[in-house]
């Protein structure tokens, strides 16, 4: 193995002592770059001349005994030791349960015959594995070339301990998996101690075993087969020589376990450095190869490179290291056909693998930092079109191009300049990256990449990810921050279940969280609706049934989001949460942080089903749990119906986790309530957070623990109201989430308010003011203050306190004789352009004027198609032009193009959907007034 390769941290957890090994194998990361701040500040500008090793790695590595051994070898011995076969990497131990991994087994230089399980630390071969058949190991015979056969010996696994059907396990092929994987890591350690030590202090002996390593690869590697290697599935051997066309999502592997993998990177390197030397020449003479380079080059380097254009590109994170082999061996050969073809896949992916927000494609805020980190930390040296600025990637800009056929758009090569496409996305992807809130408690381990890009500190910032559909909520500094996440993620990769999900950190601490940081549990608990903070209808998960959980979907409608530095607010609906059983899904969010008070507030509706579950989970890893005023008694021992029993450990392929969820939660407590109560989750070192839970109407609480990495559960609090009556039920669940300390808030409670509305009294501590919460933003709701006074509003929120009044939303509050008014941005878009520059990615025309186009400069723009799907972009700047034509230029790309015949919107961007119109906009403001009389 030379790089470790993208796995989903759902389906293949590594732990951190498999981490470790996974970076030291691999050899290239962050530490492992030279001082040179750019590509461009080198000698020819190469990036291979970036390279470096950090010295510890570098003592770490010639000091291991297996190196020691193996500089105690003679080169053919060396040489000998090179597999002349292909491996397997996806290898289980035969003698004990450890999954099949790529970590399962360790090899030694001084014992090269064997294969320790790490795990059971058993040996093979032993006396009983393999198992003889007919008085011999059993052997597959493979044809790789006309007239070259390989065997691959294997163990065949009793039909009762057998995982898949006729399932084999080849232990020879992991032998050579393994010895392979060191030799090429050896290959580069020895390539680089070779040039960086003083000439007259070099060991020629060295480079000598590093170029012997080199070159017995390159003469073996055209008789490799071609496999199929994944885990828990059956391995497969073909010709070496197969044609095109090869298995999907680079299944038809030649050198490593992916075909993405295909080109042998640290090789690629450690020829780099001494392609040039006389050792070269030796290991030529000492294997008998009359023309070292050429073999080395042709028949190793630009095959594997070849071997990769004949595999259909999934546009996904295995393409990124198909992009960089390609530009690899392209750049190392002087080949501009491979440097062509890789920039294509790059270009291809920014389309096909991001949203116009610049959000990775799977909505995995861990799996876009681990690509953007890939891409930062690969390209700047292969891609033209990327710069070193600042310690980071920035774009130059594409050609200007309009049209109205994006599938042609992005096929067509007039659209960009090679590479272009993948710069226009970077500084996106890179803002997408800091949206997600990261829990400090988890701990970051980075993908290793080559070349590493510069450590960047991300941004804290209010952020709406229109494409993608998350939320965040930013304000206040050090411990009095407050950061509040919304998730409203498609499932058009894997399925998702966390719609309308939330997460809040004070003071840059996690409060509510969730599990997707910490990786995956064995049960697979953490992907269900239960084991996120929102609402689950009727005890199903979210999209009800596995059936309709099948169906990809488009994510959570974005239908506000406005910032300023006292008052944030984002409202999302999804109709596709619960699609048979919900008219109305919908969380609103504000943040309040001012010089006297600091808070956040939540209003989520819920209508359809006959019970509703709203969820506060704690942070992951924590021993922190939920107090309540409210007295409690035991309460049940599971909360799934009768119909369902809980089976504690089913695995996470089975799936049951879909339908059981309910069953994880233990050792509850349960109290009535009627009307508003008062919670706090409390930690070793005091209360984390106080939940004001302003509701209405009878309801049951429950306090519990949930499933969690660490050896204690962690504590969840479950507020469910239900309902006997033939009709829906219908929920709105108000909650004040108050910091533990600082929070400037005394008393607050929840008055009552004409239907569709919700009014909340603060008393702070510079006296009272209220919150009132439409529900139907654009309808005027009349409603009375406890001191009698009114207030006239359309808005989504306003906020009356003696400072003045705050209207969020809608055209008019008036209130004690003020009135605050702002007009509605709003109309259809009749014209979409992809236009890079002035400021932005592109351009949206509308139908008619703009309104107050001037003040709209950073404000978000949201678009609903047909009225069913609703996007957003950022606003660069608006202006109004002839012909009663206004133009909105926004940061992001457009990501779709109109069809004039059939106003249709194609997005080029990915998903790549088609969605009808109408395509309407509005532009969400804020407005104010002056301090109250």
């Amino acid at each position: 193995m030379t790089f470790h390769h993208p796995q989903n941290p759902r389906l293949n957890p590594i732990a951190p002592k498999a981490v470790r090994v996974l970076i030291v194998l691999a050899g290239l990361g962050v530490a492992a770059i030279s001082q040179a701040q750019s590509v461009a500040d080198l000698p020819d500008a190469d990036p291979f001349a970036l390279f470096s090793l950090p010295a510890p790695w570098q003592d770490e590595f010639w000091s291991d005994p297996d190196v020691e051994a193996l500089l105690a070898l003679e080169p053919q011995a060396v040489a000998d030791l090179v597999p002349s076969q292909a491996g397997f990497y996806f290898v289980r131990c035969p003698a004990c349960e450890a999954q099949e991994t790529g970590e399962t087994f360790s090899w030694s230089v001084r014992s090269p015959e064997l294969l320790t399980c790490r795990n059971c630390e058993a040996s093979f071969p032993n006396d009983t594995i393999p198992t003889k058949v007919n008085n011999a190991i059993p052997s597959q015979a493979v044809e790789v070339l006309k007239g070259v056969t390989h065997q691959y010996p294997y163990h065949l696994v009793e039909g009762n301990r057998a995982r898949y059907p006729q399932e084999r396990i080849y232990l020879d092929a992991k032998r050579d998996d393994l010895a392979r994987t060191f030799l090429a890591r050896f290959a580069l350690y020895a390539a680089i101690r070779h040039r960086d030590a003083i000439p007259e202090d070099r060991d020629p002996k060295v480079a000598t075993l590093a170029a012997v390593i080199l070159l017995r690869f390159a003469q073996v590697y055209p008789e490799y087969a071609v496999h199929f290697d994944h885990p828990s599935q059956p391995k497969f051997f073909q010709p070496a020589n197969l044609k095109p066309p090869y298995r999907e999502e680079f299944r038809s592997a030649k050198w490593d376990r992916s075909g993405a993998l295909n080109v042998p990177m640290n090789l690629v390197i450690a020829y780099a450095i001494l392609r040039d030397d006389p050792a070269i020449g030796e290991a030529g003479t000492l294997l008998g190869e009359p023309e070292p380079r050429r073999v080395i080059e042709e028949e190793f380097f630009r095959a594997s490179a070849q071997f990769l254009l004949g595999h259909p590109d999934p546009h996904d994170e295995q393409s990124l290291y198909a992009a960089r082999g390609l530009l690899a061996v392209g750049h190392l050969l002087d080949d501009p056909k491979l440097r062509s073809a890789g920039l294509r896949t790059l270009d291809a992916l920014a389309r096909r693998g991001f949203y116009h927000d610049g959000h990775w494609k799977s909505v995995d805020p861990e799996a876009h930092r681990r690509v953007l980190g890939l891409i930062d930390g690969w390209f700047q040296g292969f891609v033209p079109e990327l710069d070193t600025v600042g310690g980071g990637l920035t774009a130059r800009a594409p050609t200007v191009v309009t049209g109205s056929d994006p599938i042609a758009l992005a096929e067509s090569p007039e659209v960009d300049r090679p590479g272009a496409s993948l710069a226009a996305l970077i500084p996106l992807a890179r803002k997408a990256g800091d949206a997600a809130i990261v829990d400090p408690a988890v701990e970051q381990v980075q993908q290793v990449s080559w070349p590493a890009m510069s450590i960047r500190e991300p941004t804290r910032a209010p952020t709406l990810l229109g494409g993608a559909g998350l939320a965040r909520l930013s304000t206040g500094e050090g411990d009095s921050a407050i950061d509040l996440e919304l998730r409203g993620f498609s499932d058009y990769g894997e399925a998702r279940y966390d719609r309308l999900g939330m997460r809040l950190a004070f003071g840059g601490r996690t409060v509510l969280g969730d599990l997707d940081d910490y990786g995956p549990t064995t049960s697979g608990w953490e992907r269900s609706s239960a084991a996120h903070n929102l609402v689950i209808l009727n005890g199903l998960n979210q999209r009800e049934s596995p059936a309709e959980a099948r169906r990809p979907a488009p994510g959570s409608n974005i239908l506000f989001f406005a910032a300023e530095s006292d008052l944030q607010v984002v409202t999302m609906s999804d109709p596709r949460a619960y699609p048979a059983s919900s008219t109305r899904y919908r969380h609103t969010l504000a943040v309040v942080h001012d010089a006297q008070v600091r808070f956040a507030v939540g209003v989520f509706e819920v209508h359809g089903g006959h019970q509703h579950d709203a969820l506060y989970h704690a942070p992951p890893n924590s021993s922190a749990y939920w107090r309540t005023i409210q007295p409690l008694e035991p309460g049940p021992q599971t909360l799934l119906p009768s119909s369902i029993v809980y089976v504690p450990n089913a695995r996470v392929e089975d799936g049951r986790w879909f339908l059981q969820a309910f069953g994880a939660f233990s050792e509850l407590q349960n109290g009535q309530i009627e009307g508003p109560t008062f919670a706090e989750l409390h930690g070793p070192s005091g209360p984390l957070i106080r939940l004001h839970l302003l509701n209405r109407g009878e309801a049951t609480l429950y306090t519990g623990h949930a499933p969690d990495l660490s050896e204690e559960d962690r504590g969840v609090l479950i507020l469910r109201k239900s309902s006997h009556e033939p009709e829906a039920l219908k929920s709105t669940f108000v909650t004040l989430y108050e910091p533990p300390d600082r929070s400037g808030i005394r008393r607050v409670g929840r008055v009552e308010s004409p239907e569709g509305t919700i009014l909340i009294v603060l008393e702070t501590v510079t006296g009272t003011e209220f919150l009132l919460f439409n529900t139907s933003p654009g309808t005027p709701q009349s409603v009375r203050f406890t001191d009698g006074t009114v207030l006239n509003t359309d808005g989504l929120l306003v906020r009356v306190r003696s400072e003045g009044i705050t209207l969020v939303g809608g055209t008019f509050v008036s209130y004690e004789g003020i009135r605050v008014e702002q007009e509605r941005v709003e109309g259809r878009i009749r014209k979409v352009v992809r236009a890079p520059g002035s400021g932005g990615l592109g351009w949206f025309e509308t139908e008619g004027l703009i309104a107050d186009p001037e003040r709209l400069a950073g404000r978000t723009l949201i678009i609903s198609h047909g009225g069913d799907v609703a996007r957003a972009w950022t606003i660069d700047h608006a202006e109004n032009g002839p012909e009663r034509r206004g133009r909105i230029v926004v940061r992001e790309e457009p990501g779709f193009l109109l069809q004039s015949e059939t106003d249709e919107a194609n997005y080029y961007q990915f998903p790549n959907v088609t969605v009808k119109g109408p395509h309407r906009f509005i532009v969400p403001r804020i407005a104010r007034s002056d301090r109250l009389k």
